[in-house]
């Protein structure tokens, strides 16, 4: 029996990672924390070819399309996998669509004011202010199945949102919607369970 999916979708910076950690222990059972970062940190960062700017975008979709069928392996064993992984590229979701047919999935969008993006950017050092800001494509999806919103809403908060959420979703999921639309990023009839913009961090 297939596994289950979480796929955390939102800009970076917007607390993907936090509130899949915070997952872990909410959760009835045993999950892979699988972020796309973590296999990326798996790959060399010296060798003996320089790459052009050609080769490291080839890189890097090779990195994301093996991150896909990773996922897939993991799910087909029978893991339960929450994927950490920007939906920034619309070739993205078309693969997933397709590397992840015939499993579970569970589209959370992850939001977070601009404002704050960049202050978190800048607290954080290691990445340029406004980067978040640029990624507005990871919301045009137009569908999911959760939304949570980070801006004043702590992790575990938003993490209990969409455990809740998982035991009442009923019927076709995102992915089941935007895979008969043949994952076209249009606007669609998206089933938003659980929303948090206000509480205590």
């Amino acid at each position: 029996m297939n596994g289950r999916v979480i796929l955390l979708n939102g800009a970076s910076s917007s607390g993907k990672s936090s509130v899949g950690r915070a997952l872990l222990p909410l959760l009835a059972d045993p999950w892979f924390f699988f972020p796309v970062d973590g296999l990326g940190e798996m790959r060399s960062t010296v060798h003996t070819r320089v790459l052009d700017d050609v080769g490291v975008y080839d890189m890097l979709t090779r990195t994301r399309r093996g991150y896909h069928r990773a996922v897939a392996g993991l799910a087909s064993a029978g893991n339960d996998v929450i994927m950490d992984y920007p939906l920034s590229e619309p070739w993205r979701l078309v693969d997933l669509l397709e590397t992840l047919r015939g499993f579970d999935v569970t589209l959370v969008e992850v939001r977070c004011a601009p404002e704050e993006l960049d202050r978190r950017e800048l607290a954080r050092g290691d990445r340029p202010v406004g980067l978040a800001r640029s990624q507005g494509l990871v919301y045009a999806v137009g569908d999911r199945d959760v939304v949570v919103d980070t801006t004043r809403t702590g992790p575990v908060a938003c993490a209990r949102v969409i455990v809740a959420a998982l035991g009442s979703l009923v019927g076709p999921k995102a992915f089941d919607r935007l895979r008969v639309s043949g994952g076209r990023q249009v606007k669609g009839p998206a089933v938003v369970v659980g929303e948090v913009g206000d509480g205590q961090r």
